[in-house]
């Protein structure tokens, strides 16, 4: 029985839906239409073999389409407010050079926005092949504004503000307008070619037009595709410069903790054995820091998800990727990515959207307790939530690193249950505990934990 994918219902002519483990799009008269155009151009066969463009075949229609296509499964999907700098100017980057080229063969792309586009292997590849239509010549680029709001003004906020974006596009995910980069950029960007073309102009047309009334007068006012491509290519050159430099960096120098040298390659052993013998699919790595023990996973087979909170040192780490089968996602673990959307459905929460069989816990529950202030029976029943197997790193709070965690507060501040043999009760009501070994750096012990 088909079952229709939560997020995918605002192009009727193009619907993603399940048949199990099979992902289908459903085309009705005018989707079947452009997709027969698009499935004759030369940049799209080349656009798949290179990655850049999701796997696609024609498939025999269920009942009510026209014509239906299957796609391969993605591992994860992730939104937009979850990625690094690097991903969304990636993401951009791939939208305008697929524009680009489709524009050479008289197609065009009719929205612009980073959901069309999923990290696989640690690469963009867009993912919504209804998005391709027919040029029609004189017509301008629909999506222009679209990109703006939802690619180019976050990536600025970034570069040049050294605002976050993610917290923008979390509360609002069609992205600042123009009116509003325009309060927020300094004077000397305004004032650029770039701030002034993209920024300024945009604000005011966007106070004296309404959206309709913008892409009437647009037509009217005759594009060309060559007038389109120019501005796409500049677009390129001013994306794929932005940069951001991260002025602290406060656990992207992690690695140079005492305790992580003595204790990684036990850590590192301890891991290994379970993934060996659990055989995992799907590795959570909470708290991924450097991607070391995802990559660990993603080496014995397993599809990692590495969350962190710290966009420097993920950025970085998903910058080092290479194909691995690693999906970096960034969120905060005490206020994680809630389902959001029409109905509360549209965007479903991060821990619906990942249903691990291994949850890498090391190096994180002691944050929890100790900086975030979470009552560790509670760690522990969160932690129970995932119907998996856990791997989990305790630290006592006699070591170091708790001392510095705890420097600002009172004993009586803090929860109890914070020792060893409290957290062995604790986890007696969910766990079962299969192997456990110490860590040289001492304090810390290692548990792999298997459901009850």
């Amino acid at each position: 029985m088909l079952s229709a994918d939560p997020g995918s219902f605002r192009d009727p002519a193009s619907r993603i839906v399940y048949d199990g483990d099979r992902v289908l799009r459903l085309l009705d008269p005018r989707g079947a239409e452009a997709w027969q155009r698009l499935s004759t151009t030369s940049f799209f066969s080349r656009a798949v073999a290179d990655g850049r463009l999701i796997a696609t075949k024609e498939v025999d229609p269920p009942p009510g389409a026209v014509a239906a296509l299957e796609h391969p499964r993605i591992p994860l999907i992730t939104y937009p407010y979850e990625w690094t700098f690097s991903m969304l100017r990636d993401a951009a980057l791939v939208h305008l050079d697929l524009l680009a080229e489709a524009l050479d063969e008289d197609i065009t792309i009719k929205d612009a926005t980073p959901f069309n586009i999923q990290f696989v292997g640690g690469r963009p590849v867009f993912i919504d092949v209804g998005s391709f239509e027919p040029y029609r010549s004189g017509e301008p680029w629909l999506g222009y504004r679209q990109f703006t709001r939802q690619f180019l003004f976050p990536l600025m906020l970034r570069s040049w503000v050294g605002v976050p974006f993610q917290p923008w596009l979390r509360g609002d995910p069609e992205g600042p307008t123009a009116a509003d980069m325009q309060r927020l950029l300094p004077v000397t960007k305004r004032l650029a070619i770039s701030g002034l073309t993209h920024v300024v102009l945009q604000a005011r047309m966007e106070k004296r037009l309404s959206g309709e009334a913008v892409r009437e007068n647009l037509r009217r006012a005759g594009f060309s595709k060559e007038l389109i491509l120019t501005n796409v290519r500049r677009l390129r050159k001013l994306v794929a410069g932005l940069e951001w430099r991260p002025e602290s960096e406060v656990w992207t120098g992690y690695r140079d903790c005492s305790h992580v040298g003595q204790d990684r390659d036990v850590k590192s052993a301890f891991l290994s054995e379970a993934l060996k013998r659990l055989r995992p699919r799907t590795v959570i790595d909470l708290g991924a820091n450097d991607g070391h023990f995802s990559l660990l996973a993603a080496g014995e087979g397993a599809h990692a998800v590495a969350v962190d909170a710290d966009e420097a040192v993920l950025d970085a780490f998903y910058r080092s990727l290479d194909g691995e089968h690693v999906s970096p996602v960034l969120t905060d673990l005490t206020n994680p990515s809630p389902s959001q959307g029409w109905a509360g459905r549209e965007r479903p929460a991060l821990f619906e959207r990942t249903r691990p069989d291994l949850v890498v816990a090391y190096g994180l529950i002691h944050h929890l307790i100790y900086t975030a202030s979470v009552p560790p029976s509670e760690v522990v029943d969160w932690l129970a939530s995932f119907g998996s197997p856990v791997m989990l790193e305790f630290v006592a709070p006699e070591d170091p690193m708790i001392a510095r965690l705890v420097a600002n507060k009172e004993d009586h501040e803090l929860h109890p249950g914070r020792t060893e043999a409290e957290l062995r009760r604790a986890l007696e009501g969910h766990f079962s505990i299969d192997s456990e070994t110490g860590l040289p750096s001492g304090h810390r012990r290692l548990y792999l934990l298997t459901p009850r």
